[in-house]
């Protein structure tokens, strides 16, 4: 309403504005005009305002549309991150010592100088060993790797993983031992006489008789133990004629008698004796005769005699003090 208002009035002014510019014409009786309605005054709009002013154009009502309900938004899942399955650390062979006290070395053999000494009990990481595998480079001594031989530690892990060392000291040179200078000596002295010894036993070798044959299968000894004339003196007792030889050891004991017994009587083979031993199966070989004390203490120089073929037969003779 107030904007048709608006157009009437301006359309008023125009037509004034003509009738004050044109020819005048005859006065028109005046036509009643109906009082208008009290209004509000318009403010004049300067004329390039009016021109370019744009036609009013009702404006278009747009029914809102109905609201589409928004579907629920998902609540995004954090995406799974792979767990990464622990790699456990690879187990390290050890060795542990055996010995009370092992000697540790710079590489690995005797030849090769010492780098200390550990104790039992004491246990090291294996970190080499040598291509023999009876030597074990361990880690470590006085900050330093050093060898040990197998025989002296336990191990465990993975010994047999264990690599040949890489820094295997070369062996030791062999030092061929310092040649020991020949001593200067002054000239020997003329030997002194070796001095005839003193008898070492009481009882003495008496005269020597050529062993016999025997066709028996027997070792005989016929033994004489007499005092410094024989046979006069008769046989001496309290003594023992032992025999070591192939059979081992044979004993009997000397007769003390006034006259001695006879062997072969009345040949000219004849001989003497007061004491007799047999040795049975005739084994050959060599035999040991000689005059004991009634303890078994021997107390004369021995007869050596040697059985072989028909020799079988053999005649000691010691004398007595």
């Amino acid at each position: 309403m107030k904007k048709a208002l608006y157009i009437q009035l301006l359309l008023a002014v125009a037509l004034l504005f003509l009738a004050g510019c044109g020819p005048e014409e005859p006065e028109v009786a005046a036509l009643p005009t109906r009082t208008p309605r009290p209004t509000f005054t318009p403010t004049a709009v300067a004329p390039d305002a009016q021109q370019a002013a744009p036609q009013q154009v009702a404006p278009v009502v747009q029914e809102a549309a109905t609201p589409v309900p928004e579907e629920p938004t998902a609540t995004p899942v954090p995406a799974e991150v792979p767990t990464e399955t622990p790699v456990p650390a690879p187990q390290q062979a050890k060795a542990v010592i055996t010995n009370a006290l092992a000697n540790a070395r710079t590489g690995p053999g005797t030849g090769y100088a010492l780098a200390g000494t550990v104790e039992r009990g004491a246990e090291f990481d294996i970190v080499g060993k040598n291509p023999a595998g009876d030597w074990y480079q361990i880690c470590c001594l006085n900050g330093q790797t050093v060898w040990v031989a197998d025989f002296l530690v336990d191990t465990s892990g993975p010994v047999d993983a264990v690599a040949v060392a890489a820094d295997i000291p070369a062996p030791p040179p062999t030092v061929p031992p310092a040649p020991v200078p020949a001593a200067t000596t002054a000239p020997a002295a003329p030997a002194e006489p070796t001095p005839v010894p003193a008898p070492a036993f009481t009882v003495q070798k008496g005269d020597f008789v050529e062993p016999r044959p025997n066709s028996s299968p027997l070792i005989t000894f016929f033994g004489t133990l007499c005092k410094q004339v024989c046979p006069q003196g008769g046989g001496v007792g309290g003594y023992k004629l032992i025999v070591d030889g192939p059979q081992g050891r044979s004993e009997t004991v000397f007769e003390d008698i006034p006259n001695f017994r006879r062997g072969d009587p009345g040949l000219a083979s004849e001989f003497i004796f007061n004491a007799k031993l047999e040795i049975p199966g005739g084994p050959t070989g060599n035999y040991r005769a000689f005059v004991a004390d009634m303890g078994g203490n021997q107390v004369s120089d021995a007869w050596e005699y040697v059985a072989s073929g028909d020799v079988r037969i053999f005649l000691p003779r010691w004398l007595a003090p």
